[in-house]
């Protein structure tokens, strides 16, 4: 398991803030820069995965006659 699997979603939007932040800041070196941005990308892409993955399951929970599923009430 890769270390952007083992942290959740939240705290990889966490840390894509940090590093947006000290990029934005204009106090690193372009070395640090490209890194940050290597890094802010694996995140990036670790929180669109894990949201594609909830909305995969959300669609699957209404699809199998979830509550959101669920036909409206007739009207009175």
């Amino acid at each position: 398991m890769s270390t952007d699997e083992a942290i959740t979603f939240e705290q990889a939007l966490a840390r894509l803030d940090q590093v947006v932040a000290r990029l934005e800041g204009g106090e690193v070196g372009l070395e640090e820069a490209v890194t940050l941005f290597e890094e802010g990308q694996r995140h990036l892409r670790a929180c669109r995965e894990r949201l594609a993955v909830a909305q995969r399951r959300i669609e699957e929970l209404t699809a199998e006659g979830g509550p959101a599923a669920s036909p409206d009430p007739a009207p009175f």
